[in-house]
Formats: structure tokens, sequence, C-alpha cells
């Protein structure tokens, strides 16, 4: 005995290896990985402690609640859900019943690796044993038609990453388990591992519907043929091996099973142990091209209450589908492919039509949800584990990445995007059950080029996802920049803020790290964003050092200082200090805006006027291009009352002292008379001149000065001389 299994160890070292790095690596993801990642904390393990919390509340399971699971489900789930309970609490609290769940899980999808290793085993894949003598002996190419494997079933199968997701975010590993046990037992050399099959097959109906799909096949393996000549005489003949006894045995071994174990789980109340196929036909289709007929683009939520039992006899979609003419096409085909004469005494027939199967039922179904994918997958690594398979099962991941978490979570509204993700996968799911039909299909030559065509037309489906991604990557960018601005709790404020980046401004300040991440990815390109930091090694008072760092970058400038209106915000000194001034201020939602400058020591002119001077304390312009207007601020200070209206002119002139372009008009537009000004305060008084596409590029003047209908006013200028006008000088390009 020890000797055996020391030889059963050395044979299949590898794949104990593979099974304990299995095992250890979903472990470690159950507790340290949360499904959906950034995106949404996407798991349905929260709707099942939800549903362990009606209990307190006086609900009970097939009493006076309904389910959309069979029965066996609930029986396994929340016994844990109340063993888990009795735990005080983390910080989480959702943190021992997910953890204690997922490890049963963890125990389902452990023997799911172990089956997909004896199944590969029973397809003639060699063991993943440590001796290559071992591998050889076990290893029959001929039994791998047309294939080229690049990785054992079992190593494909734990290297994905959609069944670990599937197995920390759903219970799918449960009834994927006992349709993979009953295909195991079903090909088992074993006299009656076929009645296992249909326990196997039972058990896991009670918990999804995918694994009664092993009934027929099972029918066919245990040598029933389906033709006139076979009823006549075969069928009814104790003495030949095509008979119905066996058949028939599984057949209702599996209903005695599904009766006596689930009706005492459902408590005998026979409405709702069926609440999960009532459900189903009440909600609307979901992720589908069922759903894309029918209009509807959401997910597969069902849109009642667990604890609404009247809500089940209405009906919640009014779909317009002819479900009864779409049921009998599916299963009509469906019969059509079960009855063709394929070699059900290789085991390589009932894999392949039970992933078929599988497929088949995807593609009626109403709806699709992402843990689905881990069905196929489990069939595509033992039927196709080539580079071309791995690429269509990467494939069918990015597209359940795409619809449940780009266009279901973030882009709602982009309906293109789940039609794209839809249809692309139907094509795909379709084109890989004609392979693998191709694979055991009566006839070598037809069976080879069905698998063919299905090949290179998949190939071909797959190059035009990703040119049809390449093309929908702009729009979908745009739409999700669109939404999150939709979204934004200071939109008003980067509106205003894009429409003012015409001007010679384009510093935005803040000491809030949140305005700089907020609002960089739309105004990035046009200001400057900078986040004044506070700390100081020296312990200096926070808003010192605030004031300090903006008096060293903002300078003699002109800047906005935005903050949300929630945040501590600690430039009080700095906005305390003389020289700061505050030219306006608004709030848009969270957020206030501020346009601030610090005044320079010396101003660049004096104007003399009636009732007293008038300051121009800076000019500040943007570049200078044909064609293009030239922005042009000015910024004025009267110390005193004036008691006159002086108009101010902005002329634009070339090196032979021709006048380009000008602006004359009362301050700020004409919104701003002089004779209005407060005393101290500073005025913005923009300017816009068009430089016309005629004029040549080189150096160009820009007089500036205030005149009435008595003529020009005197300005005294920065070093002391008097003009007219002040003049810049800038160069036009």
């Amino acid at each position: 005995m020890v000797a055996k299994l020391r030889t059963f160890y050395r044979v299949h070292a590898g794949f104990f290896a593979l099974l304990v790095l299995f095992a250890a690596f979903h472990l470690l993801a159950l507790l340290l990985f949360r499904p959906g990642g950034l995106i949404a904390d996407a798991s349905d393990y929260d709707f099942y402690y939800e549903w362990g919390l009606q209990g307190p509340r006086g609900y009970t399971t097939f009493v006076n609640l309904w389910t959309a699971y069979p029965p066996l489900f609930p029986a396994l789930m929340l016994p844990v859900f109340a063993w888990s309970s009795r735990i005080p609490p983390w910080v989480e609290p959702r943190l021992f019943f997910h953890l204690f769940f997922g490890l049963e899980l963890l125990l389902f999808e452990c023997g799911n690796l172990i089956l997909i290793y004896r199944l590969a085993r029973k397809l003639g894949y060699p063991p993943l044993g440590a001796l290559a003598s071992a591998s050889s002996a076990h290893y029959d190419a001929n039994s791998l038609p047309s294939l080229s494997p690049i990785l054992h079933p079992a190593l494909l199968y734990a290297l994905l990453f959609v069944p670990v997701y599937t197995m920390i975010g759903w219970f799918e590993a449960m009834p994927l388990f006992f349709m993979l046990l009953g295909l195991d037992l079903l090909l088992s050399r074993q006299r009656w591992g076929w009645l296992g099959s249909a326990v196997a097959a039972a058990l896991g109906f009670l918990i999804k519907l995918t694994p009664a799909l092993l009934v027929p096949l099972a029918i066919r393996w245990l040598g029933a043929q389906l033709s006139w000549r076979a009823v006549r005489t075969t069928w009814f003949k104790p003495q030949s091996p095509h008979n119905l006894l066996r058949p028939a045995l599984y057949s209702l071994l599996f209903a005695v099973i599904v009766v006596g174990v689930g009706y005492p789980l459902a408590q005998g109340n026979l409405a709702l142990a069926l609440s999960s196929f009532r459900i189903n036909s009440i909600r609307p289709p979901w992720q589908s091209v069922w759903a894309l007929l029918d209009g509807y683009y959401g997910y597969g939520l069902v849109p009642l209450d667990m604890r609404n039992l009247i809500g089940l006899e209405r009906q919640l979609w009014p779909s317009q589908l002819p479900w009864g003419g779409i049921t009998l096409a599916f299963v009509l085909l469906y019969l059509w492919l079960y009855t063709r004469a394929y070699n059900w005494q290789a085991p390589r027939t009932p894999v392949a039509f039970a992933a078929v199967s599988v497929i088949w039922l995807f593609l009626y179904s109403k709806g699709w949800s992402p843990q689905f994918l881990v069905w196929i997958l489990a069939f595509l690594v033992l039927l196709l584990p080539t580079l071309r398979g791995i690429l269509l099962m990467i494939m069918l991941s990015l597209i359940n990445v795409a619809e449940s978490h780009f266009y279901l979570v973030m882009l709602p509204d982009q309906h293109w995007l789940m039609a794209a993700t839809v249809i692309t996968r139907t094509l795909l799911l379709v084109l890989i059950a004609a392979e693998l039909l191709g694979q055991i299909w009566p006839g070598v030559n037809t069976g080879l080029h069905l698998q063919r065509v299905a090949a290179q037309a998949g190939v071909g489906v797959m190059l035009l996802a990703l040119v049809g991604a390449s093309v929908g990557a702009a729009p979908l960018s745009q739409a999700y920049t669109a939404s999150r601005l939709a979204k934004h709790p200071c939109r008003e404020a980067i509106a205003y803020l894009e429409q003012e980046a015409i001007w010679p401004n384009q510093r935005i300040v803040s000491d809030q790290i949140e305005v700089w991440r907020d609002f960089y990815p739309w105004l990035g390109d046009a200001y400057t964003l900078r986040v004044i930091d506070g700390y100081d090694p020296t312990d200096r008072p926070w808003d010192e050092m605030i004031a300090a760092r903006l008096d060293a970058y903002a300078g003699q400038d002109e800047f906005w200082w935005v903050t949300y209106n929630d945040l501590p915000t600690h430039a009080a000194r700095y906005f305390a200090q003389p020289a700061i001034k505050l030219i306006s201020e608004e709030t848009f939602g969270k957020c206030t805006v501020a346009r601030v400058m610090h005044l320079v020591s010396t101003p660049l002119a004096t104007v003399a006027v009636a009732g007293g001077p008038i300051l121009l304390h800076t000019a500040k312009w943007g570049k200078a291009e044909l064609g293009q207007d030239f922005a042009l601020v000015l910024y004025w200070q009267a110390e005193t009352p004036v008691t006159a209206s002086y108009t101010v002119f902005v002329h634009l002139v070339d090196g032979a002292g021709q006048l380009v372009a000008q602006q004359d008009n009362l301050p700020v537009m004409g919104l701003a008379p002089t004779a209005m000004w407060q005393p101290g305060k500073l005025i913005r008084d923009p300017y816009r001149l068009l430089i016309p596409t005629t004029a040549t590029p080189g150096v160009y003047q820009v007089q500036v000065g205030l005149y009435t209908d008595d003529g020009r006013q005197s300005l005294t200028l920065a070093d002391g001389t008097t003009a007219e006008q002040i003049v810049f000088s800038i160069e036009v390009k």
C-alpha cells in the first residue's frame, strides 16, 4: 500500500505541487483581494450576507422568503453565515462571513482543479509528474486530434484569472464542481460510477440548473441509440448493451435525489421551492442578445425584494420577445445536434458535448453574468489548450471586464458598448461550440473542416474586436471624461476657469491636494496647478508657512485661489497682507474660486486725474499670433474718489507706426467707469485685440493711456518721465 502511494505520488508529484500553490493563492486572494478592484466593490458575497441578516428579522428561506437559487445553495451558505456571526465583528463586519464562505468555496474550487486534472488524464493528457518515464507511459498523442497543447489543462486552469476572481465573488465553484464530478464519474472505469454521476448531477442541479445537462449526456454514454431501428431492436431488449435500462436508472436516480433532497430542504413549500424558475421567467433579460432585442441595457439584478412574495405573481418586465418560439427553436436545434452519430465510446465525446451543451444553455439563457465564463473556461482548458485557445480565453475575459465594469459601472449610458460586447461574445461562443463539435463530428474530414472554419472565423472576430476597441477608445475616453465632469461637485467652477483660460493668468493655487486631484484632469493643459504645502521641519505655524510659500511662488502676479468649502484652508495670513488684493470671489457648488493679485511695490505709471491720481500697477498679456486675439489685462487703482469718467485706449502699432488694432472703451468693457471706482480697490481691466492675418510677424508696440473729450491724460512713468501713453513691446508670431 505504501509503495503504491509512493508510486502514485511520483507520477503526480507535479500536480500535488500545483494543487498546494493553487489553494494557497486562492486563500490569500480571499483574504486580501476585493472583487471589482478600485472600479467597484463587486461581489455577490454582499448579497449572501444581507440574505443571512434576514434571519434575525424574522424571515426564513422557503417559508416567507423566496430565493433565486435552488434549495441546496442556501442550505450550504446560511449555516456558514450563522457560524461566522458568532465571532465578534471586525471593523468591516463582513470579514468573517466572507472568509468562511470563501473557504467553503475554496474546497469546491480545489475539487474543480482535481477534477480537471482527472478529466485531462481520461482525455489522454500526461500526468503532471516528476519522472519523464512515468509521464510518457500514460501519454497517447493519438487521443488529442488536431491539438498542440501549450500547457497541461490543470496548469492552464490554475493560471487563469477568471476562476480565482469568480471564487472570491460568486458561488459558481459549487455547481461547477458537481458537474465536473458527474462527468468524471460518468467516464469512470468503476462499474457503478455512473450512478454516482447521477447523484452528483442532481446535487448540482439543486444549486444551479446547469449540471442537469449531464442527464442527456449520460443517456448517450450509457449506450442508448437514437434511431427508429434502435427503438424496435435494442431499447427494450435486456441482452442488448444499448437498451434503456442504465439510462432509465440514471434518469430515475437523478429525479429521486432532486425530489428526495430538494423537497425537505425547501420545507415542502413547492411554490417557493420553484421560485428560482419563477423569478427568471418574470425578470428582464440582461447582457445578452435577448436584452438587446428587448431594449434592456441594465444588469441582471432582480427588481424584487426577497421578502415580497406577492411580487412573484407579477410580470416585472413586459418582454416583446416570443419566448415560446425561441425555446422551441433552441430545443429542436439542440436535439438535432444531440442525435448525430458521434462516437460515444470515446471519452472526448461527452466532454466536448458537455461543453457545447453549456454554451448552448448560455446562448439560450435570458441573461449573461460575468461569473458564467468560468464554466466555459473549465472546458476550454480541457479541449482547446492551445495558444489560440488561450487567446480566446483572454478575449472572453476582457469582454467580461469591458461589459461588467467599463460599461455597467463606469459608462452605463454608452449602450453601444454593451451591444458590442454582447455581439462579440455571442459570436465567439457560437464559433467555440462549432469548433468543439468539429472535434467529435462524425466523419474526420467534415470535423476537421468545421474546426478549421470555426478557428479562422474566431481569429477574425478577435481581430475585429481589437480594431473596434482601438476605434472606440477615443469616444469612450470622451464619454468617461464627460460623465465624470457631469458628477463633479464643482463642474461650474471648471467651466468658468476654462472660459477664463484665454487671459494671461495660467496659475491655479490651493493648499488642498484634493483641488489638484479633482481639477487637473480638465484644467491641466490650460493652467499650471500648484498645491502649497504647509509642512516645515522647524514646526513653524501652518498659516505662516502657507503665506511664505505663496509669496515665493505667486510673486507679484495674478493667480486663482481655489478651495473646497468643506475642507480646511490656511491662507488667512497671506490674504491679510496689504499688498494682496482679492479682485473677485465666486462660489460654484462646493468650491470657491478667487482671483488674487499681489501688487508690485512701484506702479508702472501714475495718471493725474480729477479728484486724485490713478495708478497703473501692472499689465499682463498672453501670446500674440496672426489671426488670433491678443489678450491684455491692465490693473488700475484709485487712491481717492475720481470725479470724472475716463476712457482707456489700447492700440497695437507695427514697426512703421501704423495702427494695426485697437480697443477704446470705459474700463472693464464699460462696466466700471472711473467715476464709480472705490478708493483702494484694484480694478482688473481686460482687453482683446484681433491681430489681422494680413499683418506681418515682428516686433509691435502696445500703447496704453487714458483720455476724455479734452484729450489724453499725462502719465508719470516709473522712471519719473512723463508721456501721454505707456508703451510695451511684444513679438507677433
